[in-house]
């Protein structure tokens, strides 16, 4: 797996945002955090273990930082797992629904206030030896319904392989 990190400055800005752009409309978008899924990493195996790792680009962005990992981090059975705990958090409006990744370069935690307000923490790393990086936004429940239809859009595309 190859990750790499780009923080967005005059020298390099615009080469990031070009890279981006290339990417079309981000699978999931979420306040500043955006991911794109390009396919799975290995397109022809379909047992549960290794057939639902998804090469994926992912970038978070805020107040002068962006943070940007590319590689096969993230599986098609870890966004269902978010996918439901959304849909309980926008159920219940507390608690909270943490996309858990097996690997450590990308982490999110949606967690309820008072009054439909949600704290979202994005913690992403390319590189967890060396570097830690958080994100925190202030969102609210209007939010989790649209990220709950996008991951149901993502696993259409993607389904999870194998039992």
């Amino acid at each position: 797996m190859r990750c790499i990190q780009h923080s967005i400055s005059s020298a390099n800005g615009g080469e990031v945002n070009r890279h981006l752009s290339e990417l079309g409309e981000p699978h999931l978008h979420l306040a500043d955090l955006k991911l794109w899924v390009h396919g799975y990493q290995y397109r022809d195996v379909d047992d549960y273990w290794d057939g639902n790792w998804l090469n994926a680009t992912a970038v978070c962005s805020e107040n002068g930082a962006t943070v940007l990992v590319r590689g096969a981090f993230i599986r098609t059975d870890e966004i269902q797992d978010w996918q439901h705990a959304v849909e309980k958090l926008l159920a219940d409006l507390k608690g909270e629904a943490t996309l858990e990744c097996m690997e450590p370069e990308i982490a999110v935690t949606l967690r309820a206030k008072s009054l439909g307000a949600i704290e979202m923490e994005v913690r992403i790393t390319p590189d967890q030896l060396t570097q830690e990086h958080r994100f925190i936004f202030a969102i609210d429940q209007s939010y989790l319904e649209p990220i709950s239809s996008q991951c149901v859009r993502l696993l259409t595309a993607f389904p999870i392989r194998g039992s």
